[in-house]
This record gives C-alpha cells, sequence and structure tokens, in this order.
C-alpha cells in the first residue's frame, strides 16, 4: 500500500486565491460605471443635438438609438452587477439574504430594460414599454434598498462602519431621486425629468462601485486541505 510522506496529511494546499480575482471586480465595476455615465452625458448630443437631456430621459433616447450606446453600457452594467453579485453572495455574509436578492433585481432590471425598449417619445406606451418601465423601476429602487439594508448590517461593524455611512447618503439621496422622478413624470408634467434621473442614475452607478470596492476589499483568503 502507498502511504504519503510523513507530515503531509495535513499540509494546506495554496489554491487560486479569491482576492487574485476580486482585485478584477472593482476596477471591471468601475469601468463599467464610467461607460454608462458616458453614454448618458454623449448620447443626447449623438441622437439629435435639438433634444434637450433635461427634459427627456435616458430611455427616451435610447428609444431613438437602437442597440446604441446607452443600451450596450446598460447591459454591460447589468452584467458586471451580476459578477458582483455572484462574488459577494459566495464570500461575504452580510451580501447574503435579502441584499443579494435585491441586487438580483437590479442586475435583472438592467438586463431586461436593455433588451426591451420603451417607445420613442410616444404618449400611449406599448406592452414591451410597459415591460421596460417597470423592469427599470424595480432595478432604480432595488440598488438603493440594497444598500441601505447592507449599511444597516455594516454599523455592528467598526471597519465597516465608514462605507456604511458612505452606502446610507447615496442610497437616501437616489431614493429621493426617484421621488422627484416619479412626481415629475406624473403630476410635474416631465419637467427636468431627465435631469432627476441623472442624478438618481448618478447617485446608484457610484453606489455601485462602492459595493464593488468593498466585495474587493472584504473578500477573505480561501484555502483548502486534504484530509
Amino acid at each position: 500500500m502507498l502511504r504519503s510522506a510523513p507530515g503531509t496529511e495535513h499540509q494546506w494546499v495554496k489554491t487560486s486565491n479569491p482576492r487574485s480575482l476580486s482585485r478584477f471586480l472593482a476596477p471591471a465595476v468601475w469601468t463599467a460605471v464610467a461607460l454608462a455615465v458616458t453614454a448618458a452625458l454623449w448620447a443626447p448630443s449623438d441622437t439629435d443635438p435639438g433634444l434637450s437631456p433635461l427634459s427627456l430621459t435616458i430611455s427616451d433616447f435610447a428609444a431613438l438609438d437602437r442597440g446604441g450606446p446607452i443600451e450596450t453600457t446598460m447591459a454591460l452594467l447589468g452584467v458586471a452587477s451580476s459578477a458582483l453579485l455572484v462574488m459577494a453572495h459566495a464570500r461575504l455574509p452580510s451580501m447574503r439574504g435579502l441584499v443579494s436578492a435585491l441586487l438580483a433585481v437590479w442586475a435583472v432590471g438592467l438586463v431586461v430594460a436593455a433588451v426591451v425598449p420603451t417607445d420613442p417619445l410616444a404618449a400611449e406606451l406599448s406592452t414591451p414599454a410597459q415591460v421596460h418601465r417597470y423592469a427599470s423601476i424595480a432595478a432604480f429602487v432595488a440598488l438603493p434598498a440594497a444598500g441601505l439594508l447592507l449599511a444597516r448590517r455594516l454599523d455592528a461593524d467598526h471597519q465597516g462602519r465608514r462605507t456604511a455611512r458612505s452606502l446610507r447618503a447615496l442610497s437616501w439621496a437616489a431614493l429621493a431621486g426617484a421621488v422627484v422622478m416619479a412626481y415629475s413624470a406624473g403630476p410635474g408634467g416631465r419637467e427636468l425629468i431627465g435631469l432627476a434621473e441623472r442624478l438618481l442614475l448618478g447617485c446608484e452607478v457610484v453606489l455601485l462601485g462602492l459595493l464593488g470596492r468593498y466585495v474587493q476589499q472584504h473578500s477573505p483568503a480561501v484555502r483548502h486541505g486534504a484530509g
């Protein structure tokens, strides 16, 4: 019978360190964030310089340029969010449960909104446009809700309190932007709805980048042992 060499029964075998993978997570998320912000700012002038980004939503511009930079970066942001979710759920207990579920709603909502188009500046929305609208609303609400819940969990962690404060500030700002946008879409007659949406998305993409940084910094090292 073959026997292993003495002292090797409990030897730790170093495998791929999660940090070697997670160190690419935050840059990937921030790259997606930068592309999304660039697309949101650049698309209005590229689509039609005569259209105002203050009174039209990002979806309005995307509907005029199907398959353009807005929809592409929206889908990319959803994919990056999904990667963040998978890594966070596997390695950080604080990110599991309802936080993961809300991040999943955000990621799926972005992809659905990117794939299913809205109607170009139409008064009556078609069925696909309704799907686009409610997928966007679900995503816009889910991410700041996840941020607030995670901030509450991190309050008990001394090292996570600074992150908790930033998450809470960005989440409340995003929710306030969502309320302003909802008012503008209804009683406000779409006055400055584009500005409200861009401020809302600005808070949310920075919040997403902060989550990516948190996951990167707190992913534990993993080792596997035999025997």
